[in-house]
Order: C-alpha cells, then sequence, then structure tokens
C-alpha cells in the first residue's frame, strides 16, 4: 500500500525521538517541579507523538494489519488522564492530519473499509480520551471530598464541643509525643466555678467555658502551646519548644 521501510529504522526512529523526553522525566524524578510544568511536558511529548503516528505506515509489512503500530502509540494516548477540555482533540487531530498527509504524499487510494476504519479508530480513540478525563476528574473529587470529610471527623473527635479546646481523647493521642521532650505542664480552673452553676444555671455555667475556650484559643494556643479539656471546669495546659522561663511567666501573667 505505502513504500515500505524496513520497521526496525522507523522503530529507531521513534525511540531516538523520544529519549530527550525520557532522559528528562529521569532528571524530573529527581529534581521535581511544578505539577503543572510536568503535565505540560507529558502533554508535549504525546503531542510530538501523535505526530509521529503517521510514520508507522511506512513500517507496513505484508501481511500485516497498516496501522497496527498507530493504534499502539494512540492507546497510550488515549489513557493520560490530566487533559484539559480540548487539548485531546488537539492530539487526535495532529494524529489524523499526519496520517492524511502521508497518504496523500505517497497518491495511495485508501479502500472505503480502510477509511471507514481509520474514522472510526479516531472516534473511539476521542471517546476514550473524553471519558478517561472525565472519570479521572470524578475520581478525583470523590477522593477530595473523602479527604475532607476524613480530616473533618479527625479534628471533631479530638475537640470538645463546648469550649473549642482539645479533649481527653486528643491528650491520649498526644501523650508519647511529650514523652520524647521537656515540656511544661499546668493545670488551672475556675474558682467557685460550682457557684456559677447553682446560682446562675448550668447554661450559664456553659457560657463561662465557653468564654474561657475561646481566650485560650486566641492567646495561648499556638505550635508551642496546647490547652486540653481535663474535665469541668479543669484545663491543662502543655507546652513544648519554650524556652526556660517563658512558660512560667506566661503562666504568672495569667494567674495575676
Amino acid at each position: 500500500m505505502l513504500p515500505v521501510i524496513a520497521s526496525e529504522w522507523v522503530y529507531l526512529f521513534l525511540l531516538l525521538t523520544n529519549l530527550p523526553n525520557l532522559f528528562l522525566l529521569l532528571w524530573l524524578q529527581k529534581h521535581p517541579q511544578a505539577a503543572e510544568l510536568e503535565i505540560r511536558i507529558c502533554f508535549a511529548n504525546l503531542a510530538v507523538n501523535a505526530i509521529l503516528s503517521g510514520f508507522t505506515l511506512y513500517s507496513t509489512q505484508e501481511g500485516s494489519g497498516y496501522f497496527f503500530e498507530l493504534v499502539l502509540m494512540m492507546m497510550v494516548i488515549c489513557v493520560f488522564p490530566y487533559y484539559k477540555a480540548g487539548h485531546g482533540l488537539s492530539l487526535v487531530a495532529l494524529s489524523l492530519l499526519m496520517i492524511s498527509a502521508i497518504i496523500l504524499v505517497n497518491h495511495v487510494q485508501v479502500a472505503w473499509q480502510d477509511a471507514y476504519d481509520l474514522f472510526l479508530f479516531y472516534v473511539i480513540g476521542q471517546a476514550c480520551i473524553v471519558l478517561r478525563r472525565y472519570w479521572f476528574r470524578q475520581s478525583s473529587w470523590y477522593n477530595y471530598i473523602l479527604h475532607q470529610a476524613n480530616g473533618t471527623l479527625f479534628v471533631s473527635s479530638r475537640t470538645d464541643k463546648l469550649t473549642g479546646l482539645y479533649n481527653r481523647l486528643a491528650l491520649r493521642e498526644d501523650f508519647p509525643n511529650y514523652g520524647k521532650q521537656e515540656v511544661g505542664v499546668a493545670m488551672i480552673d475556675l474558682d467557685d466555678f460550682k457557684r456559677f452553676n447553682d446560682n446562675y444555671g448550668h447554661a450559664y455555667g456553659d457560657l463561662v467555658l465557653t468564654r474561657l475556650g475561646r481566650y485560650l484559643q486566641k492567646d495561648w494556643m499556638n505550635e508551642h502551646l496546647r490547652c486540653y479539656r481535663y474535665g469541668g471546669d479543669e484545663i491543662l495546659i502543655i507546652a513544648s519548644g519554650l524556652e526556660d522561663g517563658d512558660f512560667v511567666k506566661k503562666i504568672a501573667d495569667f494567674s495575676s
């Protein structure tokens, strides 16, 4: 059908053309770049291969399908999931243009069955790209939602609902970490808190605890200080990574 070139030369040409990209991918493994840049590099390589797909027609051998290699290359192009809208279509269009150009240059009369097969092949290829992108976006979104839900559940399980401080469960989980470093520990409680509940009701007592929790969250809790509601009106404060005397001074200022 077309002038036959030894297939090993065609494959060697394809390999040599892809070598720079292979070396670039190896370099990126040791020197990671922005994800967007790496995706663009992969897309550029696929665009090059979409153009090279037409050259595989020159490796036609007697008794073999004349676009077998094209199918292999398009399979690789179709499984790439990161296409932006329209980019997948551009790759299919590039490959189709190259195939058409080579057939026209060689003045080949393509049988209608072969033309139909080529057309159907590109339609299926484009459909695969669209579906692959859709499935990737859907799975990424579901994974994101699941990650967010797990994070929210984790924070909620470690937080005291009334004060917004860490709870006893969080203290049990964090305790092994404190055993590996020097820490400062203080226990505080509210004077005559029982009288608030007896005289004004538990709702008022809860309001006092809520405001205490807000104050501690705003002025105390940071990467060095953690506040746990130990029980009732008792708050446990654990300090780590502070200079000597800083925690004692802060506690003294709070008491005054």
